[in-house]
């Protein structure tokens, strides 16, 4: 069945552009993945709900089908599926006939309905409509709900904003209204499987659907894709992908249960570590992170990190992102440093681990800022400061990047600092040297870039994440510092025999 819905698949891709379902956020299910989305949920009884919200062409109930289809006793299997792209619907209908005859030829049933409208409207509706948010939609609640959502950014004017305003916050996802409006629709105890982005994990723009979904969902298992380009062909979409199977509460999950591959290759054993509920589902500042300890050394790596008695905000750090958004601040910008008047620029390429090289030019980018009355607001005292890349390429071994910046280098009294690039000072202090070296070597440290990685799979570092982290007190931070100021080739082995990282893990976190 499913070999059908890829000839289907491949059909509509050769009569539509890359870039108009880009617009959609049109990423369609492989069907490895489809069929192992399909095997996540519990046994399935004589008769099933499904629900498939942005069905496209339907691989996704069809890999439930196939499912089915196995089964040896007779199973009635009821669909609602919604899909408001007109030019999909005929694939769709084709696609559902030829499971449905399948099915039948094995003795089961298969009934259903496709909604040619767009999920989240149909669903739920604003200030003028009849139905809140909360209020039930359909005559029927679901036993199974199995989705590969739309992707793309949602305006807070947009129709689906004003919708969904009790978990909106910035700018955040569609899929993530699709993952909460699926997650209303079902029975207790109903499962939700979902291909998606992980950027729902952590982050403010996603806090308020993490705080509504895990009030009434328990995660029972999540699957990692490492590489999102090879999961699925032709996305733009840069964060790692997952597939969550989470569980309308009844009884919560004292465990969950974790896998990872690379890509689409599910066969064969899967490696799969269990671990308890609460070190993949973390409340403890608010917000409910989800955590991906995908091994056991990411085991060892969270509790030594969460074994720190301080918070970073704890110890007098605090952390902003640089004033100056270039696109605003086009009057500021320098070129080159043939004027008095002109003070650093520090942009991402600036940063390198423990130093700030400037002067540097990249690609025409300024090198400097305009010192006046006017551009005093966008610009920050010289002061011994810490400076934490917020982006990084994916392909980059390292998603943690700082800089050391140190006022008696730069004899100015004051630097730019660029939005892309995020600051650490100390609240009521200048911090010394061995403070900043101290700091910038537990970010540029494997063990904390290893953590990092665990709370979030997206390339940003955003502030809000670094506040939370549990961090060395200011007294061994300066320890580490003044070592490593010594010797900064040293910095792993310093970092992991003050933080107390020994034995096998000390060895493979200084061979990544």
């Amino acid at each position: 069945m499913l070999d059908f819905s890829l000839e289907l698949q491949q059909r509509y891709e050769n009569s539509t552009s890359p870039e108009s379902r880009k617009e959609k956020g049109q990423v369609f299910t492989p069907a490895e993945i489809a069929r192992f989305m399909a095997s996540l949920f519990s046994p399935i009884p004589s008769e099933y709900y499904l629900l498939d919200p942005g069905a496209g062409i339907g691989s996704l109930t069809v890999a439930v089908c196939e499912r089915v289809a196995r089964l040896g006793s007779p199973r009635r299997l009821i669909a609602h599926l919604f899909e408001n792209d007109a030019q999909i619907i005929p694939l769709l209908k084709k696609n559902l006939e030829n499971s449905k005859r399948v099915l039948e030829q094995a003795g089961h049933r298969l009934e259903y309905a496709i909604h040619v409208e767009d999920f989240i409207l149909a669903t739920s509706s604003g200030v003028s409509g009849q139905r809140r948010f909360d209020d039930a939609p359909l005559d029927v609640r679901f036993d199974g709900v199995i989705m590969n959502p739309p992707y793309f950014k949602v305006r807070k004017d947009s129709p689906y904003a004003r919708v969904m305003d009790g978990i909106v916050h910035g700018q955040p996802n569609v899929y993530a209204f699709f993952m909460a409006l699926a997650a209303r629709l079902l029975k207790e105890d109903g499962e939700l499987v979902a291909v998606t982005p992980r950027s729902f994990c952590n982050g403010l723009y996603f806090r308020g659907f993490r705080e509504w979904f895990f009030r009434r969902m328990t995660l029972d298992h999540i699957h990692l894709f490492e590489s999102r380009i090879d999961a699925f062909k032709h996305s733009a979409v840069l964060q790692e992908s997952i597939v969550t199977k989470a569980r309308r509460l009844g009884k919560p999950s004292r465990r969950v249960s974790l896998t990872a591959s690379f890509g689409r290759n599910l066969g064969g054993n899967l490696g799969r570590c269990e671990v308890p509920a609460e070190s993949v589902l973390d409340n403890s500042c608010g917000g409910y992170l989800v955590r991906v300890p995908e091994s056991p050394d990411d085991l060892k790596v969270m509790m030594l990190v969460e074994s720190l008695s301080d918070r970073f905000a704890g110890t007098g750090l605090r952390i902003s992102t640089g004033p100056v958004v270039m696109f605003r601040a086009k009057d500021f910008l320098l070129y080159d440093l043939r004027t008095h008047a002109a003070v650093p620029l520090l942009l991402p390429h600036n940063v390198r681990p423990f130093e700030t090289v400037w002067p540097l030019g990249k690609n025409g980018k300024p090198l400097a800022f305009k010192l006046c009355q006017e551009s005093l607001r966008l610009l920050l005292p010289t002061r011994n400061y810490i400076l934490l890349k917020r982006f990084s390429a994916k392909e980059e071994k390292r998603r943690l990047t700082a800089g050391c910046f140190l006022r008696n280098k730069y004899p100015l009294s004051h630097v730019g600092i660029e939005n892309h690039v995020n600051y650490i000072h100390h609240a009521e202090r200048e911090l010394s040297e061995d403070e900043v070296y101290g700091v910038a070597a537990v970010f540029n440290s494997a063990l904390y870039d290893r953590y990092f990685r665990i709370l979030s799979g997206n390339t940003q570092v955003n502030a809000t994440e670094i506040r939370t982290l549990n961090f060395p007190p200011l007294k061994a931070l300066a320890n580490i510092g003044r070592r490593v100021r010594e010797n900064v080739l040293q910095t792993e082995t310093i970092v992991s025999s003050e933080l107390g990282v020994s034995g096998s893990l000390q060895e493979r976190l200084l061979s990544t």
